[in-house]
């Protein structure tokens, strides 16, 4: 029986001998001349020592087939049958090659209609064959197929073992050349995929947004993309010519000369920090510097640089508003430091909108509004008076503001409800901390009773193929809408309007939050 793997079939053991050393002078002389003989191609160079085994054997074909579980393909072939051409296919057990994998050996017949057990054969009727050799073909240490040669008259003496010799060596050979063609075609498949990866690479460094650059372990300069060119206002040759330290701000330079080091020993391999430039007119341009080894042995460094100066004047500009209120007198009735007091103005925050719903667009944010109302305010400050009644008002702001961020606008309304500008902020981003909010609000202590409250939210995610802002007016009313439905919908709940998100079944920041009260939704 034939095994159903043999694939898994060892190398013959170095123990046997070698073929070699039965070849007669007369077979190895033709087998010295295919080795020294340069052909134009690998398919002549098989052909060649096809033609060579047929002519020393004295065999009119020759066949170099592949098996491949129970199919037997034919790679190359001189005066093959008919059926049994170049590229075709056939049943393994139709073929004298299933003894040959069968065995992992050297076969011959000299006359197989006067045997009978190959006269029982399957291969019998398919192969006109009367005298047949083959040996088996060992490719990357696999048993992959045979090279046979067969004839239609039989012959008067049995195969020699000079000749079972040559057809192992000449199989031997044929292993070989499948090996060094396999390895060529696989070093061209990966030289091509280097290049198309290449061409990507250059497309993408070349046309993308994002200022990006090469250096080496010393900070020089060696290529870099138009936006990197033109966030400095300078010109390629001109940043060729000029290294990291030329156009940084002295102070920045300290922790790069640190980081650089480190790269080239090796210690590190990324790093990330904001960083000043000093652009051709002497500005000064903020970004976030991050440096990346690419190529540790050639000495390559990629570096981006994100724009950061209008976030860093955002964020100066919010700094201030923020000491203006917290310098500012605080409102009659409320303690000095209440959370209330450092809320924005209602009138500023809506100026403040317009920026940020402007800004949203120029870089491709997401911005969502939130605004909060405590669930039956008016009731609770009638039964425990205003002073008690803003309590409530200012743990939840207190909650709200240390929930957001830094770069989150807030301010209370007229009608006592929070509002909140999420920058940079998608859906469920705010969903999330909606909910946050919500459940703290409902374990709050040391108030006169419990209290709960209600979200609504709506959101602005500017298209990158659209200009269009956002209507500041249009925004805030759809939060409003949302609050309103999240307040008929029986409070103490967060509802999000047009359009409703799909929130990620792996958010994980939401399983630990305690459940809704029963029958809320």
């Amino acid at each position: 029986m034939m095994p159903s793997s043999f694939s898994a079939v060892p190398l013959p053991s170095g123990n046997a001998g070698h073929p070699h050393d039965s070849l007669l002078p007369e077979h190895l002389q033709p087998l010295l001349a295919l080795s020294l003989t340069p052909e134009p191609s690998h398919e002549r160079h098989v052909e060649a020592h096809l033609d060579a085994g047929c002519r020393l054997l004295g065999m009119t074909t020759a066949i170099l087939g592949h098996a491949e579980s129970s199919r037997y393909e034919i790679m190359a072939a001189v005066n093959p049958p008919a059926g049994r051409e170049v590229g075709g296919e056939c049943p393994l057990e139709e073929t004298w090659c299933s003894s040959v994998i069968a065995q992992a050996a050297c076969v011959a017949h000299r006359h197989i209609s006067a045997e009978e057990d190959t006269r029982a054969h399957a291969a019998y009727s398919c192969m006109p064959f009367e005298s047949y050799v083959a040996a088996p073909l060992w490719s990357e240490g696999r048993l992959t197929g045979t090279l046979c040669f067969g004839d239609e008259t039989p012959r008067q003496q049995d195969f020699t073992a000079s000749e079972r010799a040559l057809v192992e060596t000449l199989a031997t050979a044929l292993g070989q050349l499948l090996d060094v063609q396999r390895a060529k075609e696989r070093t061209r498949s990966e030289l091509d995929n280097l290049r198309l990866a290449y061409q990507k690479m250059e497309g993408l460094f070349s046309h993308c947004s994002l200022p990006m650059a090469l250096m080496d372990f010393h900070g020089h300069w060696t290529r870099m993309n138009p936006a990197f060119s033109r966030l400095l206002g300078m010109e390629p040759k001109e940043l060729t010519c000029s290294a990291l330290e030329d156009i940084s701000h002295p102070q920045d330079m300290l922790s790069c000369r640190e980081a650089l080091s480190a790269m080239r020993t090796g210690d590190i391999s990324e790093y990330r920090q904001p960083h000043r430039y000093l652009g051709r007119h002497g500005q000064m341009i903020d970004v976030m510097l991050e440096l990346k080894v690419i190529d540790s042995r050639a000495g390559i460094i990629l570096s981006q640089h994100e724009d950061i100066s209008e976030r860093r004047a955002h964020e100066a500009s919010l700094t201030k508003l923020r000491h203006q209120l917290e310098t500012r007198s605080p409102a009659a009735g409320r303690l000095p430091g209440s959370t209330l007091d450092k809320l924005m103005p209602f009138e500023l925050i809506e100026q403040q909108l317009d920026n940020e719903i402007a800004r949203s667009a120029r870089h491709g944010q997401p911005l969502c509004i939130l605004i909060l109302s405590v669930d039956d305010l008016e009731d609770y400050t009638r039964e425990y008076g205003h002073v008690a009644g803003e309590r409530p008002l200012q743990q939840v702001a207190s909650i709200l503001r240390n929930a957001s961020r830094k770069s989150d606008l807030l301010c209370m309304r007229e009608d006592n409800s929070l509002m909140a500008i999420l920058t940079s902020t998608d859906a469920s981003g705010a969903i999330i901390l909606a909910e946050r909010v919500r459940h703290a609000a409902a374990e709050l202590s040391g108030l006169d009773r419990p209290i709960t409250c209600s979200v609504g939210l709506t959101g602005y995610h500017p298209a990158p193929e659209t200009m269009r802002l956002a209507n500041r007016l249009e925004l805030m009313d759809r939060a409003q809408q949302a609050l309103k439905k999240a307040q008929r919908q029986g409070c103490n709940r967060v509802r999000f309007l047009d359009p409703d998100p799909v929130m990620p079944l792996d958010a994980g920041t939401l399983t630990n939050l305690p459940p809704k009260p029963a029958g809320t939704d």
